[in-house]
C-alpha cells in the first residue's frame, strides 16, 4: 500500500512540476515577444507605445508578431504555443482596446 501511496505522490509531483515548466516556458517566450527592443524608436509614436504597454503581456506579444514582425496568427501561434483561435481573439480584442484608447476612427 505504502509503495502505491509513494507512486501516486510522485505521479502528482511530476505532472505539477511539468505544468509549472510549460507555465513559466510559455511566459517567457511571451515576454519576449512583447519586449520592442529590436524596434528603432524613432519609429514608434509614445501615445501607441504608452497604449500598448497597457495590453496584457499575451496580447503585446500577438500585436508585436502581428504587426512589427508581420507574421500569420498561424505562424504567431506557433510561435507562442497557444491556438490560432486565441491569437485572433487576443488580436480583436487589443486592436479594440487600442480603438478606444488612442481614439482612432475607422
Amino acid at each position: 500500500m505504502e509503495k502505491k501511496r509513494s507512486y501516486l505522490y510522485r505521479c502528482v509531483f511530476n505532472e505539477a512540476m511539468s505544468f509549472h515548466r510549460s507555465t513559466s516556458r510559455r511566459l517567457s517566450r511571451e515576454e519576449r515577444a512583447a519586449s520592442t527592443e529590436g524596434t528603432d524608436p524613432s519609429e514608434l509614436r509614445p501615445e501607441v507605445l504608452d497604449a500598448v504597454k497597457v495590453l496584457s503581456t499575451r496580447q503585446r506579444a500577438v500585436i508585436f508578431l502581428t504587426y512589427w514582425e508581420d507574421l500569420t496568427p498561424s505562424a504567431v501561434a506557433e510561435s507562442l504555443g497557444i491556438g490560432e483561435g486565441s491569437v485572433k481573439r487576443h488580436l480583436a480584442r487589443a486592436r479594440s482596446h487600442l480603438k478606444e484608447v488612442l481614439d482612432v476612427t475607422e
